[in-house]
This record gives structure tokens, sequence and C-alpha cells, in this order.
């Protein structure tokens, strides 16, 4: 790119004068010319002024006060940044020696005042041009030596390329000569057969010695009988092998068997590619493996893949796949019919954890070879893991035929195993389910045979069940159940109802009991018996049981502080028997009646007499904690369970609640008036108290007070109420 020059760019100029006429003068007249103009009055502003502004030329006077033009132009010639700068000086003086002077410390002309405005113009103009033109000489000369450099550069770079290059060239040539010296040593070597035949004649141009492994022939046969080596191929493979010989697929990967002399059998893999020359004609270079163990490995995982390697009977994979091609077979033939049978061994935990594994392993070889022998021929049976086994039923006519095998299989188990010396016995709950085509997958059978099976287990064991559509309603229903649990645990849809329990003697509130409601947003209102069993299972009934402790105790907190009357009102509560078990229930408890204010002595916790029977010892220190935060332990539902009296005497049992079933028909039932008189005799014995549930008539309230039962709850006195309308029983 050209460099414009400085007249273009409208050159800076610093006039340096002491006599401000003269200064005024050159200024109007630069900037005239478009010059930008500084002028300054004597040598010190001009240095400073220089070094700031870097003029392009300098107009200097010679004769000023302070520093002459010669010392300034001698100060600015010695600093880096001003050295450069073209200086023009302007005196009055017209002797040589001046103007020597002048040129000798750096200026580049000389003007003699009085001056001409004209002839300063002109001179800057030449100056400014010939400023112009050195830097035009000094980047052409710039880029001439940048050019030369790099064209050095590139002579230089193409000599070593072709140094390098004929130093490679003869190091391949020698690489060259030697790969080929090594190239029969390699081939020769190799485990691999590396073969090359003429793709018309299929004539062997090459062939390394392992094909004598391979073949079971001495190389120099194959090479001499073209047709030998085809000769050799497994009759089933031969068509396919020489098909991929001939045909114009550049690459060929193919798999076949070769027959010895010996008449052993070797499986191979082959590679070959097709090279053609510029005549057209055409051959096939190839590499051959011998793949036989690889292939009897491939067998022995796929048999172990689809085997039970305990049992040896084929594994859920193989009775999956069964059952898909089943389905499929029904749905070609409308005639077919089949089931299946998913059997689960009856208590094998038992077995296992009391005998050990190594006899309970024996039990499933033994249980599986019973279930082979109760099974037809056409049937196939399989383990699914653990102690599950399946049998598909093929060709069945009624599911009555599944009945009978399924029930030939119990009574086969009915008798003891001798296992290592140990007597064992089992059962098996078994689910039966009919295929059929409108069935889509094996997983929706098996997932509707262990259904039935399940449904069997529940009801007995020891039996079978076939498989009802309700079933899996049901199911889907405990499924939904489930989810609606945990999101009404997440988005707070319980509530509590409170019903009151009265003191027989003074006829006076005592105390409510609370009861959980679930108040379902689409259901309404569901109870307890419809839920609890769901959530016990899963496990969620701990966090609904401290949800119910947390809110319960709040409320009867909140009733004492608004009426100051019920200051000693009790607040019951119910607790599953996960709640105990929990390790941390005590600091439950703990920030239950902290958090709520309430005083321990206002609260009952309520339990089933099982808990009692099936944890005696683990929670003896439990209820004496409860008991030493004055925390009252109530019996829920007494007498119908088989509690033992000592245990009663043992535990610090502060209520009993006789159960609501003896109340009911304790005015036509002779035997309930009995139960319900001892348990108020036993509790009085034990100076323990004792409530009466379900209390619905006059006449069974005066039975009551009549036996001296102390408290009594039931519909007589009022139905589970909201907390609002349980108030009413707080103001009377």
């Amino acid at each position: 790119m050209e460099i414009p020059s400085l007249e273009i760019l409208k050159a800076k100029i610093l006039v340096v004068d002491d006599q401000p006429e003269n200064l005024h003068l050159l200024a109007d007249a630069l900037s005239g010319e478009a010059y930008e103009v500084k002028g300054v009055v004597n040598g010190a502003m001009a240095l400073m002024v220089a070094k700031t502004v870097v003029p392009d030329l300098i107009l200097l006077d010679v004769v000023m006060p302070g520093l002459s033009g010669y010392e300034v132009c001698e100060q600015l010639k010695t600093d880096q940044v001003t050295r450069k700068i073209p200086i023009i000086f302007l005196s009055a003086s017209n002797d040589a020696v001046d103007r020597v002077k002048a040129l000798s410390v750096g200026g580049v002309d000389y003007i003699n005042k009085p001056f001409q405005v004209d002839e300063v113009l002109l001179r800057i103009k030449n100056q400014l041009k010939l400023q112009a033109a050195q830097q035009e000489i000094l980047k052409f000369n710039i880029d001439l030596e940048q050019r030369i450099q790099e064209r050095t550069f590139q002579l230089e770079t193409a000599n070593q390329y072709l140094k390098h290059e004929i130093e490679e060239r003869e190091q391949l040539t020698k690489l060259l000569q030697e790969s080929e010296e090594k190239l029969e040593g390699i081939l020769n070597s190799l485990e691999e057969v590396v073969w090359s035949a003429d793709v018309a004649t299929n004539q062997l141009l090459f062939l390394n010695p392992a094909a004598q492994e391979v073949y079971g022939r001495p190389v120099e046969e194959l090479l001499a009988y073209p047709d030998l080596r085809l000769a050799s191929i497994h009759p089933d493979d031969r068509d396919r092998v020489t098909a991929a010989f001939a045909s114009n697929i550049e690459i060929s990967d193919i798999e076949y068997r070769v027959i010895q002399p010996s008449g052993e059998i070797r499986w191979v893999w082959e590679r070959s590619r097709l090279i053609s020359d510029s005549s057209g004609n055409s051959r096939r270079d190839g590499i051959l493996s011998d793949i036989t163990d690889r292939k009897q490995v491939e067998a022995d995982l796929s048999y172990e893949a689809k085997h039970d390697s305990l049992t040896g009977l084929p594994n859920r994979a193989a009775f999956l796949g069964r059952v898909d091609r089943a389905i499929h077979h029904s749905k070609t033939n409308p005639e077919y019919l089949f089931a299946i049978l998913f059997i689960d061994l009856d208590r094998f935990k038992i077995v296992n954890d009391s005998l050990g594994h190594q006899v309970g392993d024996e039990l499933l070889v033994t249980v599986a070879k019973i279930l082979t022998d109760c099974a037809r021929n056409q049937d196939f049976v399989a383990r699914l893991g653990g102690d599950e086994f399946t049998i598909v039923l093929h060709q069945i006519q009624t599911i009555e035929d599944a009945q009978v095998i399924a029930q030939r299989i119990n009574e086969q188990l009915a008798a003891p195993f001798q296992l290592q010396g140990h007597a064992v016995f089992t059962s098996a709950s078994i689910g039966i389910v009919a295929g059929n085509a409108e069935y889509q997958d094996s997983a929706e059978l098996l997932r509707n045979a262990d259904l039935a099976m399940y449904r069997a287990k529940s009801l007995g064991k020891a039996r079978h069940e076939v498989f009802n559509p309700e079933m899996y309603a049901e199911t889907k229903e405990l499924l939904t159940l489930e989810t609606d649990l945990r999101q009404a645990i997440i988005q707070n849809q319980f509530v509590l109802q409170y019903q009151p329990i009265i003191s027989l003697n003074t006829d006076k509130i005592y105390g409510f009991e609370a009861l959980l409601r679930w108040h379902h947003p689409t259901k309404g209102m569901i109870y307890p018996d419809k839920f609890l069993k769901v959530a016990t299972e899963t496990g969620l009934i701990t966090a609904i049981g401290e949800l119910v402790l947390r809110q319960a105790c709040q409320q009867m907190s909140d009733w004492q502080s608004r009426y100051p009357a019920s200051a000693n009102l009790k607040i019951s509560i119910n607790l599953a028997s996960q709640q105990i078990k929990e390790p941390n229930f005590l600091g439950t408890l703990d920030r239950a009646i902290a958090d709520s204010n309430l005083s321990g002595e206002c609260l009952q916790l309520e339990i089933k007499e099982a808990m009692l029977m099936d944890y005696k010892s683990e929670i003896f220190d439990l209820f004496q904690q409860i008991q030493s935060r004055g925390i009252g332990l109530n019996i829920d539902d007494f007498g119908t369970g088989y509690l033992s009296l000592q245990y009663l005497k043992r535990f610090p049992i502060n209520m009993l609640k006789i159960d609501r079933s003896f109340i009911e028909g304790m005015l036509q039932d002779r035997e309930s008036f009995e139960i319900i008189k001892m348990i108020i005799a036993l509790a009085r014995t034990l100076k323990i108290g004792i409530t009466a549930e379900g209390i619905e008539n006059l006449k069974q309230l005066k039975v009551l007070k009549t036996l001296n039962c102390e408290f009594g709850q039931g519909y007589l006195f009022s139905q589970p109420l909201d907390s609002e309308s349980a108030e009413v029983f707080l103001e009377r």
C-alpha cells in the first residue's frame, strides 16, 4: 500500500520565534495552507512541545533569549523521539559561518530574515516532499529486504526438502529391499493362512505353510491341485464360498467349515479382496484364520447364557424366548393353546437360613428334577432364579390340563427330602395363566402368572390359582394407591378427626382419640381401612404416623391454650409397629412434644397386643422411656389377641381399650358380656384404666356403668369430628 505524503496528511509544524509578529505572520500563512501549526516563543518551550506533539517540521529562530536555536536543535537531535524531525533555521544573519553551523547541528535549511512568506512556504513544501520521498525509499528498502529474506528462506527450505526427499528415497529403497527379504519369512511364520488365487482359473498363486494346519494337507499338494482346496470345504458351505470367491464384491468376509482328510472339522474365518489390473485380469488375496476354538467358546457361552448353572434347566432368557415363540404360534394357529405355570417354593428362605446354602442348592436341584418329571415331553421347564421356576405347557386342551400338572407337582413335593442328613419339607405356590393370541409379549404373560402365584401364596401356600383379570386390576389399583399415598404425604392431604372419650363416672369429656383420614383430591374422604395395609407394606406408614403425631399434639396444645378448662384433657394417637421399630422414634416423639409445647402427661399412645408379643424384650426399654416422659400407653382393641397376662403385668400399660366387637354383642351374647366383665376386673386388679369402644346406645352405656367401666367412646356420644366441630365439647 502506498504511504500518503506528509503534504496530503496536512503536516504538523512547530514555529519557534521570540518575536510575536513573526509567529503570527508564519502561523497565519501556514494555517492558510491547512497545516496544523503550534507556536512557541523560546527554546525551552520548543523542546517540551516537540517531545509532546512530535511535529513533522520545525521553523526555529536562531537568536532567542535563553537557549539559542542551535542549542535547541542539538538537544532535539540527541533525543530518540525528535531526532528525525527536519528543522529549518530562521535568522537575520546572512553570514556563511552561521549557515554552516546551522547545517552542522542538524538543520536541513536556512532562511534569512526578513523572509518572504512564499519562499518559506515553498521551502517547507520541498522539505516535506523530501521527507515523504525518504519515507517511500525507506519503505521500499524494507519491503525489498523482506522479499529477499523470504525468497532466500524459500530457496533454503526447498533445498532442505529436496535433500531430505533424496535421503528418504534412498532409505525407502533400502527398506523396501529389506522388506521384500523379510516378507516371505513373515508370511511363512504366520499362524493365519495367507493366500492369493486367480479368479478365472482358481489357481493358487501363493499359499503360506500355515495352510497345512487348517487343511490337513501339504502346501505343495494344495498348490499342485487347484480344486483340492474347494473340495475340502464342507458340502453345506461350498456353494456359498464359491459364490463369494467369484463375486464382484471388493471385500468378502465369510465363515465356513473345512473337512480334513482325518474327518476333523475346522471352522475358519476368511477375508479376501478383489484386485484387478489394467489388462482386466483379476485375483483375490486373502487371509484365513482358524476359529474352531472361538466357535466352541461361543457355543459354550450360548448354552450358559440360556441355562441355569445350578440345575441345568433353561434360564429366564430362554424361557421368555420360548414364550414369545408360543405367542407367535398362537397368532398363526388359532387352535393352539398353551399355559404357563409360575412356581415359587414356600419357606425356601427358612431352609437356606437354617440348614445352609448347600442344602438349599440340593433342594433346588431336586425340585428341578421333580418339575421335569411332572411335565410332559413337549413342555419347557425353566428356572427364573432363586426359588422360582416356570413351565411352558404346550398344546393343552383346556386350562384344567395345567391345573392337573400343578396338583401333581405339589403332591410330589409333599414327601420329605433327605438332604445331607436332614429331612427337608417344602411345597409350592403356583400361578397358572392361559396363553393365547391376545398377548403381545412374554413379559405380560409372566406378570400375570406371577400375580396368580402371589394370590395362591396369600391364600395359604401349597396350592395353585388360575389368573383372572381382576387380579391385575387389584394390583394396578394398589400401585395407584401407593403413588397417591406418596403424593398425599408430599401435599399434606391427610387430616385428623377427633372422637371424644367420655368419663362414665362424671359424664364429662376425658379427651379425644385422633383418627386419621385421607382427603383425596378426586376420591374424597378415604378411611384408613382402605389404605393402611398398603402404607404398612410400603413403609410409608412411618412418615404418615409422624404427621399424625405432630398434628394431633399441636391441635391439643392449641385447644389447651384457648380453653383453660381443657388443660388436663388427653389426646390418644394410634401407633403402627413400624413406628416403634424406628431407631429414632423417641427423638421424633420428643420433637413433636417440644414443637407443640404439649405436656407429655396429656399424650396417650395406643398400640396393638401383637406389638407386645412380637417385640417383648426389644420394646420394654422403649416403653419405660416413654413412660418416664409422662406419656401414657394404651392397648387398643384389647381382647382380640393372645397377650399373656404375664406380659400385661410386666409392661407399663396405662389403659386397656375393650374392642368394639365385644361391646356390639354384649346385650345378645352372654360370652361377650362375660369377657367385658373379666377385662374390667382385670384392669382394676392391675390398677390400670379401662375404656369401652363402640358404645352406640343407652343400654350398652347403662351396663358398662354397672360394671364400673371408667371411660367410653362411640357414636352414642359423638362420631369422629373435625377440629372445629370438636370444640363444642370444649365449650361445655
